[in-house]
């Protein structure tokens, strides 16, 4: 392999099976070995890095932090990983245009702090904020706890400087605002989980950062109560940038994982707004009104304190979780915001069902749980398995989709035609079209 990258610096070429097992994993259960990794600089070293594998007839896995859900960056059999996190400058902020140029190997945290120097910030906020890459987020279309109120990573998504099978370079994109020439390519790789071709750079659109914030608690002893809150609350127009939900397991993991209090209660419902003036103040109170009606306890946050307070407890969730079993599989569901009460419904249905333990949190403003099934043994596993076709199934049915932000990877590909049925091939032709010695990430989604 090193002769083969001789053009990298021997220290990039990673061959040793101790290296190569940092590479193994993600944050599912599966463990898949690389045959080599190479560590890119630059554009230059990537093009020349699928060149060579091209001739070879080798796979290439583009990967940042490793931190996704789905195994989109897990190494395929004989295939060889392209690690992005040297590639980790920011290359350009913009002020005038609101626009930033990064490298794919940028942390999302580390990208914010340097924004926030220019009054400025790129909105989606995943749970993974502080390690994961740009790269990877372009990839997976990541989003998280704000996406009510901003939208996902495709929304910000300017421009794109990407490395096709061929070895060629292409810029898509732009710091224009808008373009109606041609087809819209730089969306398309947005999403495309790595198999479509290497990103090299990325610009974003970005807005200016708000500098008043205010929150919510809302406690519910009633499961279904708190549903029908949340969908009134969205369908109320209420200039929500966050809302969250919480059922008692995950309470009350969080509260032996953290140390935080959180209140006993059934389920939570935190809810944050955000703006440029104290007018936050007055837009979170008619948001608890909604919820104070609806049979909640409702306390208000106003102190940026308490406010990180709560937002840490949120964001401990999965890592609370993950002590209480050896197995965790973390699912990504998303249907209609009016469909949530009765897909939270049935999620208590397939626990009892498949008996099975079910914690269940998510960004409920968008319709996006994330219902985790905890296993300790191989017939829980089987259990769990069987539940989650199940949840895969009634989520379909009800309007919605495999996944919100996680992505397809390995984990829902066998379910994949089941969401897209013929659209399903359509989406093979292009993979076919872009990437014909599938070079680029074979395996995942299809």
């Amino acid at each position: 392999m090193r002769e083969l990258f001789s053009f990298l610096p021997e220290e990039r070429v990673l061959v040793d099976k101790e290296d190569l097992l940092l590479y193994a994993y993600d944050a599912t259960p599966s463990r898949r070995y690389p045959i080599a990794v190479v560590r890119p600089v630059s554009t230059e070293e990537v093009a020349e890095i699928v060149r060579a594998a091209s001739r070879e007839g080798l796979s290439l896995v583009a990967r940042g932090a490793g931190t996704s859900l789905s195994g989109a960056p897990l190494p395929c059999e004989g295939c060889v990983v392209v690690d992005f996190t040297l590639m980790d400058k920011i290359v350009e902020v913009d002020e005038t245009n609101a626009f930033v140029a990064a490298q794919p190997g940028v942390v999302y945290e580390e990208l914010n702090r340097e924004l926030e120097k220019h009054g400025l910030f790129f909105p989606p906020d995943p749970g993974s904020g502080s390690v994961c890459t740009l790269g990877g987020m372009v990839a997976m279309n990541s989003s998280g706890i704000r996406a009510v109120k901003y939208g996902t990573t495709r929304d910000y998504v300017a421009s794109l400087e990407v490395v096709l099978a061929s070895g060629e370079v292409v810029k898509l994109g732009g710091k224009y605002k808008k373009s109606a020439s041609g087809y819209d390519l730089k969306s398309l790789l947005v999403g495309s989980e790595g198999t479509l071709g290497l990103f090299t750079e990325v610009g974003l659109h970005v807005i200016p950062k708000p500098s008043h914030r205010a929150a919510m608690i809302a406690s519910f002893n009633d499961f279904e109560k708190a549903a029908k809150a949340i969908t009134k609350a969205v369908a109320g127009r209420l200039d929500i940038a966050v809302l969250e939900i919480m059922d008692s397991p995950v309470v009350e993991a969080v509260e032996s994982f953290s140390g935080i209090s959180l209140g006993s209660a059934e389920v939570l419902v935190l809810a944050e707004v955000e703006g440029f003036d104290t007018s936050v103040e007055e837009e979170i109170r008619r948001v608890a009104q909604i919820f104070a009606e609806a049979g909640a306890s409702v306390e208000l946050a106003f102190d940026e304190a308490e406010i990180a307070k709560m937002w840490k407890a949120r964001k401990a969730a999965l890592p609370a979780l993950a002590r209480l079993a050896s197995t965790l599989l973390l699912e990504d569901i998303t249907v209609p915001v009016s469909a949530l009460p009765e897909m939270m419904l049935r999620i208590r249905a397939l626990a009892e069902k498949h008996k099975i333990r079910i914690a269940t949190f998510g960004h409920a403003g968008d319709g996006n749980l994330h219902p985790t099934f905890l296993a300790d043994s191989e017939e829980e596993l089987g259990r769990a398995r069987a539940a989650i076709e199940e949840l895969f199934r009634e989520c379909l049915a009800l309007g919605g989709t495999l996944t919100g932000e996680h992505g397809i990877g390995i984990e829902k590909r066998p379910y994949f035609e089941l969401e897209h049925g013929k659209a399903a091939q359509v989406m093979r032709d292009i993979k076919r079209a872009l990437d014909p010695g599938n070079v680029f990430n074979p395996g995942k989604i299809f």
